[in-house]
């Protein structure tokens, strides 16, 4: 659907090339940013389901959340560090090239410039499901656990996402009032998944463990040839 907003992008330039260079450099901007975070997500072994890009941004399924907090601290600082390079990389060079302020190409890096910016600064807000959140959590993990952080932050994304509606009502602005029901569903969402996922991971510890001298259980019919249960976790997503 993020091509319904690429057209959307399109109307609003009376010049169809430069309606056309907007949209492909918002495409492109997004896609970049879930690229950092998926590379950086399988450099720490987690599996990547795929990429979606829609409307309100882009989001990374995976398939498997990095356990330690350093490792989503890196994956969640990936995307914003992809956006600030774009941003000044775009703001920079239309000045400092000889020939190409004033041109198309010029255009194109304005728009990447200030489209990476807009989404380093708001991917940054600290609250679930954006990655400002997500740094929050690891941060807060190391101190306090993992499901309490997750609940910390995940209010705190709720938080944000009633302002925004709120902001967008007064304002008659109904794009940001999308996003705001698009982040606090997922924030809820994303609590819920961490914690199942805790519970399964305590209660397979649990299930091993045996008296001193006892025998382990038999593994289950659909077990593994080594004796261990494959579970397959819920796809988890993030970005925007």
């Amino acid at each position: 659907s993020l091509i319904v907003l690429m057209f959307l992008l399109i109307t609003n330039y009376g010049d169809p090339f430069y309606g056309i260079a907007a949209g492909i450099a918002l495409l492109l901007s997004i896609t970049l940013h879930e690229l950092g975070h998926s590379l950086v997500a399988i450099a720490c072994g987690c599996r990547v389901r795929d990429i979606t890009l829609m409307m309100l941004g882009g989001c990374a399924t995976m398939l498997s959340m990095p356990k330690k907090a350093w490792q989503e601290f890196l994956m969640a600082a990936a995307g914003p560090a992809v956006s600030l390079v774009l941003a000044s990389a775009g703001l920079w060079l239309p000045d400092h090239v000889p020939g190409l302020k004033g041109t198309l190409g010029a255009f194109l890096h304005y728009q990447v410039g200030w489209l990476n910016m807009a989404l380093f600064v708001f991917n940054l807000l600290p609250a679930f499901p954006m990655d400002g959140g997500r740094i929050l959590r690891a941060w807060m993990a190391r101190k306090i656990g993992r499901i309490p952080a997750t609940f910390v932050a995940s209010r705190l994304g709720r938080v944000a996402a009633i302002i925004m509606g709120i902001v967008g009502f007064r304002n008659g602005w109904w794009g940001l009032m999308l996003i705001a029901v698009f982040l606090f569903r997922a924030a809820g969402r994303e609590f819920e998944a961490v914690f199942q996922q805790e519970m399964r991971d305590t209660w397979s510890r649990l299930s091993s463990w045996t008296w001193p001298g006892g025998t382990a259980a038999p593994p289950p019919a659909d077990a593994e040839p080594g004796g261990q249960v494959q579970i397959s976790p819920p796809p988890y997503a993030r970005g925007r």
